[in-house]
């Protein structure tokens, strides 16, 4: 089975238990037993209620429901943390190639704010999983939707400085004091074309400047949120009875943070 995209937006219960029945339905017995079903159905229906009709119908409904409930309501959590554990590992192996190429291009171009959030990102991420491992148990599914949320802040956090870092490395060779003092110089001319270029040149600059601080502040909100989640989790009592219904609150905020930076690298 592939990884559904549309869970990197939506890891609550809901959106896995639709995977795992997807899973289920999508299994060769429970098409092939459904198939055989109404095949025999519609041959003994139009045709002849035959004895091999018949069989053909009963045979392939008892082994298409047989095997759907086999998967969905036997095997289903095992299918669930399955999937959820892949798609986590997707995501780590993702975080892992972009932290190799980011480091080295934030480097080259001396982006130490650059460097200094994705430093804070790993802080931050080790803590969450640190105090993950105190509360649930590494490997259970629960465990592993949380900290797939959590990979996912991270690598959105990646995704910006990445974008930062091109935007950046768009505007490296405008030399700033160079064209302001020209501009200047310009400016007691009156109507001269290359003044316009000039400043739409500075403009251009200043314009992708301030989308490379649009995007370490959603980067700042990001590393702030990881804290409060990771703060929340720590005081929350796994043996009182609301210990998952507070777990999933605390995950709220993680889940709207993803939903608002793909809303925002869309835009």
């Amino acid at each position: 089975m592939s990884l559904d995209k549309r869970l990197s937006r939506d890891l609550s219960p809901a959106a896995v238990k639709k995977a795992v029945l997807a899973n289920a339905t999508q299994q060769p017995l429970t098409v092939y037993g459904t198939a055989t079903a109404l095949l025999g159905g519609a041959f003994a229906v139009l045709i002849n209620p035959s004895v091999i009709a018949l069989s053909a119908l009963g045979l392939g409904a008892t082994v298409g429901l047989g095997s759907w409930i086999w998967e969905f309501a036997v095997k289903g959590s095992d299918h669930a943390n399955d999937f959820v554990h892949r798609y986590r590992k997707e995501l780590e192996h993702r975080r892992q190639e972009a932290l190799e190429s980011l480091v080295s291009e934030l480097t080259s171009i001396g982006d130490q704010e650059g460097l200094r959030q994705i430093h804070s990102f790993r802080t931050k991420y080790d803590i969450f999983v640190d105090v993950l491992d105190r509360k649930l148990t590494p490997g259970e599914l629960t465990y592993n939707r949380y900290l797939s949320i959590a990979e996912q802040v991270f690598l959105g956090g990646l995704d910006n400085l990445e974008s930062a870092a091109i935007a950046l490395k768009s505007i490296s060779a405008i030399d700033v004091k160079h064209l302001e003092s020209e501009i200047g110089r310009l400016q007691q001319s009156a109507g001269s074309e290359k003044l316009q270029i000039l400043e739409d040149r500075l403009k251009l600059r200043n314009e992708q400047i301030e989308r490379v601080e649009a995007l370490m502040l959603n980067n700042e909100k990001a590393l702030t949120q990881l804290d409060q989640v990771s703060t929340k989790i720590a005081t929350i009592n796994t043996q009182q009875g609301r210990s998952q219904m507070d777990l999933e609150d605390a995950m709220k905020e993680l889940r709207r943070l993803i939903q608002r930076a793909d809303n925002y690298s869309e835009s």
